[in-house]
Formats: structure tokens, sequence, C-alpha cells
């Protein structure tokens, strides 16, 4: 496997080929074959596993903006390119590559070139991910209120609702159905992770008659879906429809700082990357609750590793807490420090500004809005500046009001007021009658719903809905 360095390199052979011309020097499709593949796996492999040293290197928005530059040129390929092999070869280049509107550029390869071996292979990479996905929740059996919500109600002909997605995304992922429930939906859906490019069967999303609304935190990832047509995006998803709960606050302190991550992922989490942080200075003496879901065997593993480093007599691991017990255990650390990879709109950043914490946070995660991080709220710092920012925030506790941040920005209320503008405002443009406003969104709970009373208001609508989908989905799945 390459390294991150030769894995940039190559990325910046493959711009420099385009610019001197080089790039359709061969007649030879195996060569391009291998050069799309060793490219988007390159891409993708930064862009996951190695952020931190893409974010020093160029930055994290550097590919993108390289892809952008030329896009234009490419598209002119497939237009006016000499041959027809050269015409085809740039088009599976933006049907492949993430260069702007790619998931449109894949929908057409998919009927001009669909026999292509390269096409062949992603789609059936994406439809066994799917279906191993479904395959381990085919033992469950599944309820509508554990992956989606009725936000606003259908009301025929001319009124459409509204379904927010929040789990489970790839289960819709049928153009079929989604053009069935866009009959009488408009679509809001909230991936789990950032770094979208690589959902490529999201395009199925862009292919409704209304265009979809993808709430995604990153600014990373809203830039790359604003290119796709047929979708729109908001800053809003998952965290920021916390709710804003009475928590305990100015109990006593017995843990320097939270890190708050499920353990069934501690690579993308980088719980490894924290534990080596608090075993060397200046952290040597800092003291940590670790917190989160997970399988046992995971958890106890995060234990190990802890004792593995002599770390058992300052950091604690606390597995699989009952969702309202996690204030409390807020309430006894300084900080919150998040370093994950990857997320969408982090919910453990939103509970610690509840809970009053600061909370520093890496500058190479995606899916998360930075903006939100600000002289109120916390630091922003690169790998190699954490652990000086930590204890910097440690010793600055009067120099942040998280919690007031959040109750005047953020929260459920806020953040449902700010999601019914904007849809308000699309269907405004689409043309079709507003008479009833969305209801108000939360982050958890049985339902999401903060009114149970609106979960109860809409149960015909679900009875409707269970109705469309039952035929699409492979799952089993009941109403309650």
């Amino acid at each position: 496997m390459n390294t991150p360095r030769q894995q940039l390199f190559l990325l910046k052979k493959f711009f420099s080929r385009i610019d001197d011309y080089s790039l359709f020097s061969s007649d030879d499709p195996d060569v391009y074959r291998d050069l799309r593949r060793q490219v988007r796996e390159g891409f993708f492999d930064l862009l996951l596993r190695h952020r931190p040293f893409l974010e020093s290197e160029t930055g994290l928005a550097w590919p993108y903006r390289e892809f952008e530059k030329r896009a234009a040129g490419m598209e002119t390929l497939v237009e006016q390119g000499e041959t027809a092999f050269i015409q085809k070869q740039a088009l599976l280049f933006l049907a492949l590559l993430p260069f702007p509107g790619q998931w449109e550029w894949l929908i057409q390869a998919e009927s001009v070139v669909g026999r292509e071996p390269e096409i062949q292979h992603l789609l059936a990479s994406e439809q066994r991910k799917i279906t191993a996905k479904i395959q381990k929740k085919a033992q469950k059996k599944f309820k509508l209120r554990h992956f989606c919500q009725i936000l606003k109600r259908p009301q025929p002909p001319e009124e459409k609702g509204i379904l927010r997605i929040f789990s489970l995304p790839y289960l819709f992922a049928d153009v079929r159905l989604l053009k069935r429930l866009n009959q009488e939906y408009l679509i809001y859906i909230e991936p789990p992770w950032g770094v979208l490019a690589r959902h490529t069967w999201l395009r199925a999303f862009a292919q409704t008659a209304d265009p979809c609304m993808i709430g995604t935190g990153g600014h990373e990832d809203a830039a790359f879906l604003n290119t796709q047509e047929g979708i729109l995006t908001t800053r809003l998803a998952h965290g920021d429809f916390l709710e804003e709960e009475d928590v305990p606050l100015g109990c006593k302190k017995r843990f320097d700082l939270v890190f708050n991550a499920t353990y069934d992922d501690m690579e993308r989490k980088r719980h490894g990357f924290m534990l080596d942080l608090l075993s060397r200075p200046p952290l040597e003496h800092i003291t940590a609750l670790f917190i989160g879901r997970g399988n046992p065997t995971n958890v106890d593993a995060c234990k190990q590793a802890v004792q593995d480093r002599g770390l058992g007599q300052r950091v604690t691991v606390l597995g699989n807490l009952m969702r309202k017990d996690v204030p409390e255990q807020l309430a006894a650390c300084r900080i919150g420090v998040q370093t994950s990879l990857h997320e969408n709109a982090c919910r453990s950043i939103y509970e610690c500004f509840r809970s009053d914490l600061p909370c520093v946070v890496t500058a190479s995660m995606a899916g998360f809005n930075f903006d939100l991080i600000t002289p109120r709220t916390g630091r922003v710092a690169s790998d190699r500046d954490l652990p000086g920012v930590i204890l910097e925030t440690l010793n600055q506790p009067n120099r942040f009001s998280p919690r007031r941040w959040f109750l005047e920005n953020s929260g459920s209320r806020h953040s449902s007021r700010r999601l019914n503008r904007e849809f308000k405002n699309l269907f405004s443009h689409l043309g079709y009658p507003w008479q009833e406003d969305i209801v108000a969104l939360g982050s958890s709970g049985a339902t999401r719903y903060v009114n149970q009373r609106d979960y109860e208001a809409f149960l015909p609508e679900f009875r409707a809905l269970l109705d469309i989908l039952n035929p699409f989905l492979s799952i089993p799945l009941s109403l309650e």
C-alpha cells in the first residue's frame, strides 16, 4: 500500500498530466482503467484515513479545487474529443472521480457505457456493500421511527409533506422508491458520515422531480454536494437538533477531559491517537473519561489499550451508558475533545456545549461545521498543536461560555425554526403551497420528536408510508 506522501504525489502527477496534455497519450484502455483506480483509491485514502497529513500538506480542500480547475476541459473532451476513444475515457474520468457534478456524469455513464468493466465493478461493489449492511439488520424487527420521521404531512393534491431520513439512508437508494415518495414528500436526508463523494449510491436521491435536501455539517461535503444536479444542502443535521433539556451543572470536576466516541469504530474516532497524546508531555498528568457505545468486546479492547500504555490511574473507560445518563458524566469533566476523522454534525460536540464544556476539535475532521467553534465554545487545532491547545483550554476555564452560546444559537428549537424557514423558501421557489409548518426535530429519543403528540398525530401518515416502503425494502418493517 502506498504511503500518504506517495498518494499525494500520484494525485499531483495526475493533475500535471492533464495540464500538459499528456493524459491521453496512450490508446490502451487498461492504462486509463489502472490510472482511475489508483487516483480514486489514493483520493479516498487521503480523505478518509490520512486527513491530518493532507490538512498539514495542502489543506483539505486542495484535491477538490484541483478537480474543479480541470472539469471544464474534461467536459469539452466528452463532447468534442478528437476520437470516440478519448470521449469515452474522458466520460469515465468524470464519472468515477470527484469532479464537480460527478453523480450526473456517473448517471450518464451508466446509460452510455454501462457495460464498461469499471462501471460494472463500481455498481456491483456498491450493491454488495448495501446488501451486506442490510443483511446485518435483517435479524431485527425495524420500526419506521428507527430511521425516518415525518416533519410535515402531505395535503393532496397540491401540498407535499417533508420526510426526514436520519439513519440507514442506503435503504432508500432506489430511484423507483424515491420517485414514488416524491409524489407526496420532499426528502431531507442526513447521511451519517462526512466525505460524501464516496457515497455514489446517493446519486439516487438526485433523480427525483423535486430536489432532495441533504443536511451536512462540513464545508467540504457541502461544496461537493452543491455541484450535483438535483441536490440542495443545509448545514443543519443530527447534532444541531439536540434537545435543550436541563442538565447537571456546577458539579465537582473529577476529569480534565471527556472523549465521547463509539468503541465500534476506534480507528475512525482515533482512540489510540488520544491515548498516545495522554501518554506523553505535555498531557502526561491529565485525567480523562472515555465514554461511548459499542460491542462489549471493543469496550474491553479500549480498556486493555489504556492498561498497555500505563494509563490505568488517569483514564477511566465507561461503555454503553444510557443516553439520559451522559450529561451526569459530562458534568464531572472540564472540557471535551473530539479527534474523529469524519462525522456529520457530531452530536457529542453539541452535548459538550449543552453541558457548558468547551470543546477542542481536530482541524482535520470531515463533516463538522467549524464555524460553530468560536471564542465562546472552544478551539480548533491541527494534530501537531492539539496537546498544547488542550492544555491552554484547561488552564483558561473562564474564557468560554459554551452553554450560553448553545442556548442562544443551537439546539432543537432554534435549528427546527431555521430548517422550517429553509423549506418554506424552497416550497415557495417550487410553487407549492405552504399551509403548515414542520414540527420540532430532536436528535434522540424513541421517535426523534420533541413532542410525543406530534408522532401520534402523524400515525395515519406513517401507516401510509409503511405501505409505500414495504414492497421496496427487504427488511421487516412495522409501525409499532
